[in-house]
């Protein structure tokens, strides 16, 4: 027999149905502008970056770097005329440290995945545990100095988004590179040009001009080295080679080289446009 609320069970299912409809346009409509409004701030972002870039090169990254990214300091490197690609590799390697240290803090006990997630995105070992530096080079290296200098890039890069990592890769790319230093290296640029381009079957060394070019100009994620700071050079090798610094298709490259044998490569690529 059929009732009051019987008869109005269609009604109320398409009342349902409607109410049902309007909530998912709702919250199609509410998806929509939040994707939009994402969209909007990534190309915002996009927009505002050279000059963000250019802010920072100016006001941060020339006092260590100098005026252009032409370094004045033998410790800090040249980023002036350096590859796009590399540059950004190393800006995002810092920022992902601040990841790295939040997983650190929490205990994360997974140890070997987490080891080689960091190594394969930084390429470096946290800290450095100690330079004998001597006096091989003018300038002093501790490794309170480079804790210090780790910290600083480490702190630089946290709030970079890639936009700005990118248009900083950018500027830097285009500045006119540094003139080659002149003056005293304790190295033998003869022996590092020879080393240079030819390698040294009988330790292992395969040309360095392979990968970094015969005017060690880089390419792509590949570093420029030439007019780099033999000092700068110099004391990465050393991380290379001690696994302070993790790239182990270099690691294998430069384990049998003496520490003249960097200072030789050092102050050839150092005399390089």
């Amino acid at each position: 027999m059929e009732t009051k609320m019987t008869r109005n069970l269609p009604r109320v299912a398409s009342l349902l149905t409607g109410i049902a409809l309007a909530v998912t346009s709702t919250f199609a409509v509410v998806a929509n502008a939040n994707e939009l409004d994402d969209a909007n701030t990534k190309a915002l972002a996009q927009e505002l970056a050279p000059a963000r870039a250019q802010h920072l090169a100016v006001t941060w990254c020339s006092a260590c770097h100098g005026p252009g990214g032409r370094s004045v300091n033998p410790i800090f490197p040249n980023l002036a005329g350096q590859q796009k690609d590399y540059i950004v590799n190393q800006l995002i390697n810092f920022h992902n440290l601040n990841q790295w240290e939040t997983w650190q803090a929490k205990d994360v006990t997974h140890e070997g995945y987490v080891e080689m997630w960091f190594k394969d995105i930084t390429g470096w070992r946290k800290p450095y545990t100690g330079y004998v530096h001597s006096n091989d080079y003018k300038s002093e290296r501790t490794p309170r100095n480079e804790e210090k200098a780790w910290d600083f890039m480490k702190g630089v890069a946290r709030d970079l988004d890639q936009p700005t990592m990118n248009a900083l890769a950018e500027f830097f790319s285009k500045q006119t590179p540094a003139a080659p230093a002149t003056g005293e290296v304790n190295g033998n640029v003869a022996h590092g040009q020879a080393l240079f381009l030819n390698g040294d079957a009988a330790k292992g060394l395969l040309p360095c001009q392979m990968c970094h070019g015969p005017t060690a100009g880089g390419q792509g994620s590949i570093p420029r080295l030439a007019s780099q700071h033999a000092d700068y050079v110099y004391q990465q090798l050393l991380a290379i080679r001690s696994g302070q610094r993790q790239i182990d298709q270099m690691a294998a490259l430069v384990a049998n080289l003496s520490n003249q044998d960097f200072k030789d490569v050092a102050a050839y690529v150092q005399s390089l446009k």
